[in-house]
């Protein structure tokens, strides 16, 4: 009798500290929602619970050490916070929350690239630390092991199975039109394209724990290379227009602009580049469409290869992290180099960033060069938050008696914005801005720093006019992305955009100019993925077009651009994945239907790069 008293005991269930660890993970959840901005009335909040209940519980049943149980809670424990601490962190920056290709970007971090970055503890690191240290205290000092019965996990495990049928349900459905599809639950859960939605839907530990542990099969390269095939002859021929061909044999600068917001772009503040916007050739409707994560890395592809980048959580939207292996010989330095042109490429910054020493050289530059080799060539003082200091790039390696393509991508307006060593164009901004003592710090710091890129800008024009060559240049200025380092509020009250209007923020303006233009505003839409074949058309029409997916936007009136959210504009009007629209409502099936178009070209771009499309070109 005292035997079978003792087993009842021994086997008594005790879930305490299994339930302080349950508690902790959805406060954790509830504060991450007010600081993603997630909505808490959605079964998101319930499949988590399901499954942090499942599985935490799970795996502790077969735990029979008290100490064991208790590591063992503390890890969980710790393993949510940081995932929960570090999306807050990586949601300021970049308006996300994270995914396993994220982790790559810690790379970033080395050799002291955190100041850049400004940051700063988060909010909710403050509010879950008193929790966080009870939560362990509790655990650490309960001295009973927990004890479960896993029929306890009968009811959790049908909800699970629940869970489970719906997602095979929503992978296995038919539409009757692709765009249906795409709209559907099951897009969402194939590619969890919306990370937030995504997590309000079905769970935000459920997110990552899918996409951590989620393997796609390996597709047909022959299939894939078959696809693109049947895309790109299906595409219309180049057509050729008043620009055609008008600069032949002209050298090309292309500038990669980190962070240009070209709103503040002003006579007094940035005359260089007030010059060549008032002169040139711009583009009102002109968007960066910005494919989180690697922006600028995403934009440097868009604006060299005239293809996409991609939406997409398998493997990784970040064209540099998952395909910098891939070749682009139709990429505009490459035919630009196949017919005669040296092509060089600058940047300050470091070349491991972003795999660019190994990216960079297939688009077709003979010349890659990065702050390491300033320094290791005669420039051991080089800083790379000045872009005058760029000069040493162009002295040192350009030879301006032949043909040449040059693209410098920035750095001087890259945030964060509060760097003391920019005060030193003080007196120029005062002169521009009398009042700028009013203006608050994070925008007086940009204005500071963009006259450092205006002058950069100047020196080079002196420069290409010191060797004869500045009226046979054509210059090409776009920017990566807009400040989003920036306090966004702030930026969007200085910038008189409504905060909610992401799209809006994205409207930059994209500027093409020689010394013998006179001003001329383009209206076509047009995003990052058509500079190629516009610039391209300017120099040699008679070059290859077949494998672009922009557009020269000199040859057409109607043009769309596609966003990471897949919204759709024409310029004016906006057409949202959930059908929300903006605008004149007799062209929303105009836009459904360039919807539909746009999103089969990301379709092909994912299989292009998959499939290495061009490497048999080389």
């Amino acid at each position: 009798m005292y035997d079978m008293e003792r087993m009842y005991m021994k086997r008594k269930r005790n879930y305490k500290k299994y339930l302080y660890t349950i508690a902790y993970i959805m406060l954790l959840r509830v504060v991450l929602q007010f600081t993603v901005g997630m909505s808490m009335f959605r079964l998101g909040m319930v499949f988590d619970l399901v499954v942090m209940m499942f599985w935490v519980g799970i795996f502790a049943a077969f735990i029979k050490s008290n100490t064991a149980q208790k590591v063992y809670y503390i890890i969980v424990v710790l393993v949510t916070t940081v995932f929960v601490v570090g999306d807050s962190v990586y949601f300021d920056y970049f308006g996300v929350i994270s995914a396993r290709s994220s982790f790559s970007g810690l790379k970033w971090l080395q050799e002291g690239n955190t100041l850049e970055y400004d940051i700063t503890i988060p909010l909710v690191a403050y509010l879950i630390t008193p929790p966080l240290v009870g939560v362990i205290y509790l655990i650490i000092t309960n001295k009973r092991r927990d004890v479960f019965h896993l029929r306890d996990f009968g009811i959790l495990s049908g909800v699970f199975v629940v869970q489970v049928a719906l997602f095979l349900i929503w992978g296995n459905q038919t539409f009757e039109r692709r765009i249906d599809f795409y709209r559907s639950d099951a897009f969402l859960f194939e590619t969890m394209h919306d990370r937030i939605l995504y997590s309000e839907k079905y769970g935000y530990y459920n997110y990552h724990l899918l996409d951590l542990t989620r393997i796609r099969p390996k597709q047909n390269q022959d299939t894939l290379k078959a696809e693109v095939d049947a895309y790109f002859e299906s595409l219309p021929a180049h057509r050729t227009n008043d620009y055609s061909d008008r600069y032949a044999g002209y050298n090309v600068v292309m500038i990669v602009g980190e962070t240009l917001e070209t709103r503040f772009i002003d006579e007094n503040l940035t005359p260089h580049l007030y010059e060549m916007y008032a002169n040139g050739l711009t583009f009102d409707n002109y968007f960066t469409t910005v494919f989180q994560q690697g922006a600028t890395c995403n934009s440097e592809f868009m604006g060299m290869s005239g293809l996409a980048t991609i939406t997409t959580n398998d493997w990784s939207s970040n064209i540099c992290d998952a395909y910098s292996e891939n070749v682009y010989p139709y990429a505009l330095p490459a035919q630009l180099r196949d017919s005669g042109y040296d092509t060089y490429y600058f940047h300050s910054g470091y070349e491991w960033f972003y795999n660019r020493r190994e990216m960079v050289p297939n688009y077709g530059y003979d010349t890659v060069m990065f702050q390491e080799d300033l320094i290791a060539n005669g420039h051991p003082d080089f800083y790379d938050r000045f872009d005058t200091e760029m000069r040493y790039f162009w002295e040192d390696n350009v030879d301006f008696s032949n043909p040449f393509m040059m693209t410098l991508l920035t750095y001087s307006m890259h945030g964060a914005y509060n760097q003391s060593e920019f005060e030193k164009h003080a007196d120029q901004l005062e002169a521009a801005y009398p009042n700028h003592a009013e203006l608050d710090p994070e925008i007086r710091n940009y204005m500071l720093k963009l006259i450092e890129f205006d002058e950069m800008v100047g020196l080079l024009t002196d420069k290409l006019e010191e060797e004869g060559v500045l009226d046979s240049t054509l210059f090409v200025i776009y920017p990566d992305h807009y400040p989003y380092m920036m306090d966004y509020d702030t930026y969007t009250d200085y910038i008189g955009v409504d905060a909610d209007d992401f799209h809006e923020v994205m409207r930059q303006r994209l500027v093409i100019y020689a010394t013998d233009m006179t001003g001329e505003v383009i209206h076509t839409a047009a995003s990052t993925i058509d500079v190629t074949p516009t610039v391209l058309n300017m120099i040699n029409s008679n070059l290859v077009f077949d494998y672009f997916m922009g557009t020269d936007v000199l040859s057409t009136d109607e043009n769309y651009v596609i966003f990471a959210d897949l919204t759709i504009t024409d310029g004016t009007n906006f057409l949202y994945l959930d059908e929300t629209y903006y605008g004149n409502s007799q062209l929303i099936p105009t836009l459904e239907e360039a919807l539909a178009d746009e999103i089969t070209m990301l379709e092909i771009q994912k299989d292009l790069l998959n499939a290495d499309y061009f490497r048999e070109d080389e």
